[in-house]
């Protein structure tokens, strides 16, 4: 798989993402390919442990001089490799949110392993690419300060995925499914 480029997710994304998930001290949100960190410094500064997965050395020494500046370092877990190469499954403690703005073909090919290798309800937010043959619990369409059109998708492992929709050979009701699942892991959802 090729190295992707780092492109900095807007501010409004951040924003949004924080308070439609109710982000805090709770969560464990892992960035894959989190580039300088940014996304994850926001997360951390509402008290969630963050995990930052990079391949390139020089952002994953970035991330970490940030997060020493805003007294935030306890916060986050930079771990520089490729993010096909690290077991979603041996993160401790488990995420409860996985962050990807990352081309669908890379979506695509993560899509195996965030099913096989997240736990149940785990939060899948991509930006701008949809992850190909899952259903999103919602999308939505924002405005960045830069007046471009950004696309927010947001799915949930276990509900999302073609083989979660499948019970006994029939289509199950994922609305449903979402509210029993935001209710296990004792989240609300303030989708707006």
């Amino acid at each position: 798989m090729s190295v992707v480029p780092w492109i900095p997710s807007p501010k409004i994304v951040v924003e949004y993402l924080k308070h439609a998930l109710g982000i805090n001290r709770e969560d464990v949100i892992v960035d894959l390919g989190c580039g300088d960190g940014r996304i994850l410094l926001e997360f951390a500064k509402s008290g969630a442990t963050t995990i930052c997965i990079e391949i390139d050395r020089t952002l994953c020494n970035i991330t970490e001089v940030t997060f020493n500046i805003h007294g935030l370092r306890d916060r986050v877990k930079i771990v520089c490799r490729d993010f096909f190469e690290v077991s979603l499954s041996s993160i401790e403690p488990r995420p409860t949110i996985v962050y990807a703005y990352l081309y669908s073909s890379i979506l695509e090919a993560l899509s195996k392993k965030f099913e096989e290798e997240l736990s149940f309800c785990t939060i899948i937010v991509t930006l701008d690419f949809p992850i190909r043959n899952w259903s999103p619990i919602y999308v939505k369409h924002l405005i960045d300060e830069n007046n471009h059109s950004r696309v927010v998708w947001i799915y949930v492992n276990g509900i999302s995925n073609p083989k979660a929709r499948l019970v006994e050979g029939r289509i199950v009701d994922v609305n449903k499914c979402v509210e029993i699942c935001m209710e296990k892991c004792r989240r609300k959802l303030f989708m707006y």
